[in-house]
C-alpha cells in the first residue's frame, strides 16, 4: 500500500492505491471527499454540479521505490462502504501531469511555479545522428575495455529566438547488474536539451515538445519516438510525464530529408518556422506532416488553405488571385507532365469552391469548370469535367501536397535539395 499527501499538508497522510495509465495517473485515496462539501442546516448535499478543488498529490511508494507528484489532480469519483472490516470512504483523483523521482524529498521541493529552465527530450533516434558520445571501447590482446563517461561531449547551437536560448544534443547512460544471470545491462539514451531564456511552467512543456516533434517529423518521418521528458528545476532533473502528440512510430530505416546535420537542421527550423507563437501558415504545418486526415476531401482543403495562406503573405504582384497557378509553376517539380496548367488551376479552384459552398458530394461525377467572364458573358473555355471520382480528386490532391512540401522545404527552410519520405 502506498501513502498520499494533499498539496503541502505533510502532517495528513492517507493510504492509497494508484494506477499509471497512458493518459496519466489514477489514484484511489482512503479519504472522504464529502467532508469538503459545506454543510447547510447540518446536511451535506452532493449532486452533478458539485465541484471539488484540484490539488497536488504526492504519492510515496516504498515497494517500487518510485514517487510521484501529481499536479492539479481532479476529482474522479468516490465510493462508500458501510460495515466492517472494509467500511470507509474512498475518493478517486486523476492527473495527466506528474513528476517522477526516487527521492520524495526532492519532489516536495518543487516550487509551485516550477521555474523550468531546461527540457530534455530523450529518443533513440538522437543516437543515429550523434553516435554514442558517452561510450568508448578499446580492445587489446588481454582486455576489452568499455568506458562510460559521466561528463559527456555535448554539441550546442545558440538559437536566441522565441524563448529558446540554445539547443544541446548528447547522451547519458544507466547500468544495472543482474545477480541472477550475471549480466550487465547498459542503456545509452540520446537527448535534445532545450534551454530557455525565461523559465516556464510544467503545463507549457507540451508546446516545446510538440514543436520538436514537428521538426523531427520533417527530418525523419515516423522515426521520432519519445522515451521520456526530463525537466531541470533548481539544478535537479525530474522526469515529467505529460500528454504528448505522439506519432505513429516506424522502426524501418528512413533517410534524412536533408543533408544538414541535426543541429543545423533544427537551427533552421527554430529560426525560420517556429511553431509556437507563429503565423497561420506555420501553425498549419502539423496538419500537413503529422495529422493528415483519412478523408481525401479534408486533405485537399487543408493543402489548398496552406498554399493560399502562405502565398497571400508574400510580396508578389497579383498573387492573391494567382497563387494556385503560381505554386504549380514554381513549386511542383513535375509540372512538365501537365498538359494544360490553366485547366488544372481552374479544376483545383472549382473543386475547392464546390466543397466549400456545396459540400463533398459531386452529382454524377461531373464538375463544372468555369473561367473568368469576358465582360458579362460566360467564358467559352468553360467545360464540365467528367469522371470526377476518387482517382481524379486524388491526383489533384497529391499535386497540392507536393506543392505544400516544396513550400516548407524550399521556400520556408530554403533547401533546394530535399527528400521527404512521407505520403499523406
Amino acid at each position: 500500500m502506498s501513502v498520499c499527501y494533499f498539496d503541502d499538508k505533510y502532517d495528513d497522510k492517507y493510504d492509497c492505491q494508484y494506477e499509471v495509465k497512458k493518459e496519466g495517473i489514477e489514484v484511489t485515496v482512503d479519504y472522504d471527499i464529502d467532508e469538503e462539501i459545506p454543510a447547510i442546516n447540518g446536511a451535506r448535499t452532493f449532486g452533478s454540479n458539485t465541484e471539488f478543488k484540484k490539488r497536488d498529490i504526492l504519492i510515496i511508494d516504498q515497494k517500487t521505490k518510485m514517487n510521484y507528484l501529481l499536479k492539479k489532480a481532479y476529482y474522479y469519483g468516490h465510493s462508500e462502504v458501510f460495515g466492517n472490516p472494509d467500511g470507509g470512504a474512498k475518493t478517486k483523483f486523476f492527473s495527466s501531469y506528474y513528476f517522477k523521482n526516487r527521492s520524495y524529498e526532492k519532489l516536495c521541493d518543487i516550487p509551485h511555479g516550477n521555474n523550468i529552465k531546461k527540457v530534455r527530450v530523450y529518443s533513440n533516434i538522437i543516437n543515429e545522428f550523434i553516435g554514442y558520445p558517452s561510450l568508448s571501447r578499446k580492445k587489446t590482446d588481454n582486455e576489452y575495455i568499455i568506458k562510460l563517461k559521466k561528463d559527456t561531449i555535448k554539441q550546442k547551437v545558440e538559437i536566441n529566438s522565441n524563448n529558446i536560448k540554445s539547443l544541446v544534443v548528447s547522451d547519458d547512460w544507466k547500468s544495472e547488474l543482474s545477480r541472477k544471470n550475471n549480466k550487465i545491462d547498459i542503456r545509452l539514451n540520446g537527448y535534445v536539451e532545450i534551454e530557455m531564456d525565461k523559465s516556464i511552467g510544467y503545463e507549457e512543456v507540451y508546446e516545446y515538445v510538440n514543436e520538436l516533434t514537428i521538426f523531427f517529423q520533417l527530418l525523419k518521418p515516423y522515426r521520432f519516438n519519445i522515451d521520456k521528458v526530463m525537466v531541470e528545476i533548481n539544478k535537479t532533473f525530474f522526469e515529467l510525464c505529460i500528454p504528448m502528440n505522439e506519432i505513429k512510430y516506424n522502426s524501418s530505416h528512413v533517410n534524412s530529408s536533408v543533408k544538414d546535420d541535426l543541429l543545423q537542421f533544427l537551427f533552421k527550423c527554430y529560426t525560420k518556422i517556429p511553431y509556437r507563437n507563429s503565423n497561420n501558415e506555420i501553425r498549419n504545418i502539423p496538419f500537413i506532416v503529422l495529422h493528415t486526415s483519412r478523408n481525401i476531401e479534408d486533405n485537399f482543403l487543408m493543402f489548398y488553405r496552406f498554399i493560399e495562406c502562405y502565398y497571400k503573405q508574400q510580396p508578389i504582384k497579383g498573387i492573391k488571385n494567382s497563387f494556385i497557378r503560381y505554386s504549380i509553376e514554381n513549386n511542383y517539380k513535375d509540372k512538365e507532365k501537365i498538359q494544360n496548367i490553366e485547366n488544372l488551376e481552374r479544376e483545383i479552384i472549382c473543386l475547392r469552391n464546390h466543397y466549400v459552398h456545396n459540400g463533398y458530394h459531386i452529382t454524377n461525377k461531373k464538375l463544372y469548370i468555369s473561367f473568368k467572364k469576358i465582360g458579362k458573358k460566360a467564358n467559352p473555355k468553360n467545360y464540365r469535367a467528367k469522371n470526377v471520382d476518387f482517382n481524379w480528386i486524388y491526383e489533384r490532391t497529391k499535386i497540392l501536397y507536393k506543392i505544400v512540401i516544396d513550400i516548407i522545404f524550399r521556400e520556408m527552410l530554403q533547401y533546394d535539395n530535399y527528400e521527404f519520405n512521407k505520403h499523406f
